[in-house]
Order: C-alpha cells, then sequence, then structure tokens
C-alpha cells in the first residue's frame, strides 16, 4: 500500500450511546476506503473524528503525516458531504456549489470555472440556476458532492450519501461515485451499512461493530475470508457453522454434531466453517456422492430475482443460492429431498473467537 493519507492509532470516543474503541486505519493516497458496519456502530463518529468534528479522548488522527487532533476542521483540508447534505436553501445550485471556495477567497474567475466543470463531471450543468429547494434527493446528493470535492480536498469524506435514495438511484449513484473517482482520484472515505453499496465502490472496506474494527480488508477477502462470526453473517455467507477441526492427509476436517465436513486449510481446534450460498451445488437426492454432501427435504425458498435462496434441512441446514432458471428446470418444489454440496476449497475456516 502507498504512504497513507489518513492514519487512525488508537483512536476512542463515547459519545452518549456511540462509541469508537482503540481503532486503527490506514487510508492510501487516491484509495476508495468505506467503513461498514450496522446501524450504532460507531461509524460516523470515527468519520467526524477524522472531519474534525470531534476530539479522540485517546489515540491520534494524522492527515499527510501530520497530527491534527487538536487542528479546527477548516483547516485539516478535507471534504465533508454529511448524511443530509446540508445544502444551504437560500442559494441556488452554482452558489452552495461556489460556497466553500469564496470563503476561502477564490478569484470569481476560478470559482466560475469550477463550478462548470464539477457540473460537468456530474451532469448537474442544467440545475446551477436552481434552487436546492426543488431538487430530487439523487439531484441534491450530486450537488453536495460537487460542493465538497470544489475545495480540492486532499481527503473526501461521505457519512451514508446513498441512504436516503430508492435502489435505483442508489445503484445509479454508486456507478457515478465511482467514475468521479476514478477521474479525479480523490483519497474518499466513505461510511455506508450496506453491503452491496459497498462492494460497487470500495478498493477497501473496514468492518465496524459495537464500535471496534473487525476485519480490514478488500471486497474480495472481506467476502470470502471473513475473520469472525459477525462478519461472515454481515457479509450473508449463510452458512456459518461451528465445530471442532483436526487436520487429515489433504485437508481440514470439522466435526460438527454428527458429520465431518472438509475444507482445503484452516487452523485446528474450535473453529467455525464458512461456505456461500454461490458456491453450494442442488442437486437429485444422493447418498453418496462428492465430499460435503447434504441430504434432506427443501424446506423455504425465497424468490431473490435472478436467483432462488434454497434452504435444504439435514445434518446440518445448508443454503443454496440457484439460478432462476436452473431452479425452474430442476422442478424442485418446497418438501421435495434434494442434496446440497460444496468443494473443499470453497469452504473458509476461521478460530473461534
Amino acid at each position: 500500500m502507498s504512504q497513507p493519507v489518513i492514519q487512525v492509532r488508537g483512536v476512542s470516543l463515547t459519545l452518549g450511546d456511540f462509541a469508537v474503541h482503540d481503532a486503527h486505519l490506514q487510508v492510501a493516497e487516491g484509495e476508495y476506503f468505506v467503513l461498514l458496519g450496522p446501524t450504532g456502530a460507531g461509524k460516523t463518529v470515527l468519520l467526524e473524528c477524522i472531519a474534525g468534528l470531534h476530539r479522540p479522548e485517546n489515540g491520534e488522527i494524522l492527515v499527510e503525516g501530520r497530527r491534527v487532533n487538536e487542528t479546527p476542521p477548516e483547516r485539516r483540508g478535507l471534504g465533508y458531504l454529511p448524511q443530509d447534505y446540508a445544502l444551504f436553501p437560500h442559494l441556488n445550485v452554482a452558489q452552495n456549489i461556489g460556497f466553500g471556495m469564496r470563503l476561502r477567497r477564490r478569484s470569481a474567475a476560478e470559482v466560475t470555472r469550477r463550478i462548470n466543470d464539477l457540473a460537468e463531471l456530474l451532469r448537474i450543468t442544467h440545475l446551477l440556476a436552481r434552487s436546492t429547494l426543488y431538487l430530487s434527493g439523487g439531484e441534491k446528493q450530486r450537488v453536495a458532492l460537487a460542493r465538497a470535492l470544489a475545495i480540492e480536498p486532499k481527503v473526501l469524506l461521505l457519512d451514508e450519501p446513498l441512504s436516503a435514495l430508492d435502489e435505483q438511484t442508489r445503484e445509479a449513484l454508486c456507478a457515478e461515485l465511482r467514475r468521479v473517482h476514478t477521474q479525479l482520484k480523490t483519497t474518499t472515505v466513505h461510511v455506508s451499512h450496506n453491503f452491496e453499496e459497498t462492494l460497487a465502490v470500495a478498493d477497501r472496506i473496514a468492518i465496524i461493530h459495537q464500535g471496534r474494527v473487525q476485519q480490514v480488508g478488500t471486497p474480495e477477502a472481506i467476502f470470502r475470508q471473513p475473520a469472525s462470526e459477525f462478519v461472515a453473517r454481515f457479509v450473508r455467507a449463510e452458512n456459518v457453522f461451528r465445530g471442532t477441526a483436526r487436520h487429515g492427509a489433504d485437508g481440514i476436517f470439522v466435526s460438527i454434531g454428527l458429520i465431518n465436513l472438509k475444507a482445503a486449510n484452516g487452523p485446528e481446534g474450535d473453529v467455525f466453517l464458512t461456505v456461500r450460498p454461490e458456491d453450494v451445488e442442488l442437486t437429485e437426492p444422493m447418498s453418496d456422492g462428492p465430499p460435503n454432501l447434504i441430504t434432506g427435504p427443501i424446506v423455504r425458498v425465497v424468490d431473490r430475482g435472478a436467483l432462488a435462496r434454497v434452504d435444504i434441512s439435514g445434518a446440518v441446514n445448508l443454503v443454496a443460492l440457484v439460478p432462476r432458471r436452473k431452479w425452474q428446470d430442476s422442478g424442485f418444489r418446497i418438501g421435495d429431498m434434494a442434496s446440497a454440496w460444496f468443494e473443499p476449497s470453497t469452504a473458509h475456516v476461521f478460530a473461534a473467537r
């Protein structure tokens, strides 16, 4: 990873019911970094500490190697987009975008040029003369983003920027955020509680739960190799089993009740084994066959559009995500006997803690 622009070292802070405990993070130059976790996890508290809205009780925050704990927000060189966008209702779109530049006494020509450049980048040129009172949610988000970018910040801080939007608009603006980031290369820290949203934008993710950083990594690493039961369930691994692991001649075997499930590798002892539902194969009932075979009745089917979630109740309950067409062609119905199995290489085993 390149030289970190943001460093969070042992930061702790309690604000009423919200808290951050001993947080450690590094955000590299040009990186799109997401703080991800459920509501109340402490994500926004940590972002506001970075922004300078709160001073940590313990630890320190560095921006480009400089400690900024005592530095006021306006002198940190950071752009901040709050969850409610905080647009000025008495100013039109162009005036909102240019507000921060005017405070910094930029020339009128520079302000105008920057407003026009950002409006073109974010596709809001046609809105520049409009009052912010008459904008849609997606339009407000673009205007607030342009205002945050206008001061050319070292780091852009986004607090749940898409949470108030409908699903279709959120998907479109995820693509916009990624496009703008690719073009401008602005280091970005984005708070979210939505894993699908995060996958669309993030270079790396920090999972936060109950004020503590649980895991940091690429979306693929966290998606495929969760480090705790909470992370596994949060990223919808669905199949999460606790058992006792021992090494065998060609892999590791996890005893769960009366059965053994096989994985390619992992630690011994008290562990969790996880396998993603899209890696589970559904077939006609078999008494013998591939490894990790579970046979039992289909107890639940949930239509997820392009996929069907199928729950099989056997020696362990196994969840499979099956392409819709394959599910329809299978002829299976709730109550039918079926087999589900997964390759050992798709299973992930980690120590219980």
